[in-house]
């Protein structure tokens, strides 16, 4: 009789190298089946295929190692160390922002040097009078995002600085963000100072946790970590879910696409099998070793009957669009790898010019670059409408000049949720939801991925936490 699988529900990065710590980091042997809805594996690590105007990654998508040699080397050991852009040191992540009507190609943090003069030096008050304050054991208690912009930098320039920022990313005020919001983008510092003065005040641990070097590629190395960046020599991250889904297979984990686990049976306090539907109705009945969800936690308390009718969750009522570009000359982006945008009135989230880190990415086809737009009611809806819009913010940003075109552009819309919205119902929503699936005491099942611990969200941070459950946790059989 075959050995019963683990059944992995999903295919995104995240799942694959979970699979791979299995065989890898576990010396498990047990087989492992990976079921995906999707025609393709990957998950937002796939690409955007043009034909002969070449593929697009959805989005900027660079991988941050996560420190734990181990877990790191199933990414970089796939292929030679010569096949990858290796960034590390002030190279790691160059970003920037779009805010106050300038694009910062030096800091990714708002820069407040050239803001008027009374209200820097009010914002520079602000800041020591709370770092006093915050030394004398006043603080700001609660789990909101604007908790959190209080906490580290006092009312003042939360109210001032930050709200606007935060209601423009997400239409909310940071009372009804989760704290999780302040760790989506650069908010937790500010540039206020010069080098030298800079450095002077760095001495000051508290200070230090609240301004940023104002030249984040002449920074001195106060990165300790040693943590690097990857990403192919060869543009497009389809290659690593290509190479890992072959060295998967060869070692024998199975795939099946375009289906879906669609029941859950128990007995025991454990998963026993699961039905795997596919995209012509079909159905198979499969026992399991373990259960490994990795598929969004409303799907799985649904197919073990939870219930969730008293929670609320707040749907992100942006649309969200991946405009693809070609442009015949290099983006006006100096070195950045990518900036956000901050700027009220603006739809662009985030600008990824791909061939800073990648140059290949521009070879024989013009210089690729994509903007993330969250359009709102009133917006173009129509391909060409989104693709102008997103035209016109890039000249405004200075990034192309007023006249150019494209030699290509494509709008794709996020039809699968898209960003989750990080408000204190969402982030509410699911914790309730991770605590009630775990109530249920299923021993050999185990949720991975977006949200499913606390502060868990980007790939860096699902991987630990996975590495985290898979050595710590009970082994089942």
């Amino acid at each position: 009789m075959s050995p019963k699988p683990i059944v992995i529900s999903g295919s995104g990065l995240s799942a694959l190298l979970i699979a791979r710590m299995v065989g890898a980091v576990l010396r498990d042997r047990t087989p492992i089946l990976v079921v995906e809805q999707n025609a393709e594996v990957g998950g937002q690590f796939l690409s955007f295929d043009y034909g002969p105007d070449g593929r697009f990654d959805h989005g900027m998508h660079i991988y941050y190692e996560s420190s734990i040699p181990e877990v790191d080397t199933l990414f970089t050991g796939i292929f030679p160390e010569d096949y990858w852009h290796i960034l590390e040191g002030n190279r790691k992540d160059i970003a920037g922002l779009f805010v106050n009507g300038r694009l910062q190609l030096d800091t990714p943090y708002v820069d407040l040097r050239a803001a008027d003069p009374d209200f820097r030096r009010r914002c520079i008050a602000e800041i020591l009078l709370h770092v006093q304050d915050t030394l004398a054991g006043k603080t700001h208690p609660g789990r909101t995002a604007y908790d959190a912009m209080r906490r580290q930098f006092g009312e003042f320039i939360a109210d001032r600085v930050f709200v606007p920022v935060f209601e423009k990313l997400y239409r909310h005020h940071p009372r009804q963000l989760d704290e999780l919001a302040t760790h989506l983008t650069a908010v937790n510092r500010l540039a206020l100072f010069d080098e030298a003065m800079t450095l002077e005040l760095m001495r000051s641990e508290p200070l230090r946790a609240r301004i940023c070097y104002p030249d984040q590629l002449t920074m001195p190395p106060f990165r300790t970590s040693g943590q690097r960046g990857f990403y192919p020599r060869k543009y497009g991250m389809f290659r690593v879910i290509e190479r890992l889904r072959e060295i998967l297979e060869r070692d024998g984990t199975r795939f099946l696409t375009s289906s879906s686990v669609s029941a859950v049976k128990r007995k025991g306090g454990k998963v026993t099998g699961v039905t795997i539907r596919f995209a012509d109705g079909m159905a198979t009945e499969v026992e399991v070793d373990r259960l490994f969800w990795t598929a969004g936690l409303p799907g799985l308390a649904k197919l073990l009957g939870i219930d969730l009718a008293d929670l609320t969750y707040d749907r992100n009522n942006k649309d969200i669009h991946y405009v693809n570009f070609l442009w015949p000359e290099r983006p006006a982006m100096g070195e950045l790898y990518y900036f956000y945008c901050f700027e009220p009135g603006c739809r662009a989230f985030r600008v990824t010019s791909y061939a800073n880190y990648c140059p290949g990415a521009a070879e024989g086809r013009g210089h690729p670059l994509c903007a993330e737009l969250w359009t709102e009611p009133g917006d173009p809806t129509d391909a060409a409408g989104i693709v102008e819009l997103a035209r016109r913010e890039l000249v405004r940003f200075g990034v192309v000049p007023e006249g150019a075109r494209p030699r290509f552009a494509r709008a794709e819309k996020v039809t699968d949720g898209g960003f989750p919205l990080p408000s204190v119902n969402n982030v509410r929503f699911l914790e309730s939801t991770t605590d009630r699936i775990r109530a249920a005491d299923l021993d050999n099942l185990e949720i991975f991925g977006v949200y499913s611990s606390r502060n868990t969200f980007f790939i860096k941070d699902i991987l630990t936490d996975a590495h985290r459950k898979l050595t710590q946790g009970k082994r089942t059989s």
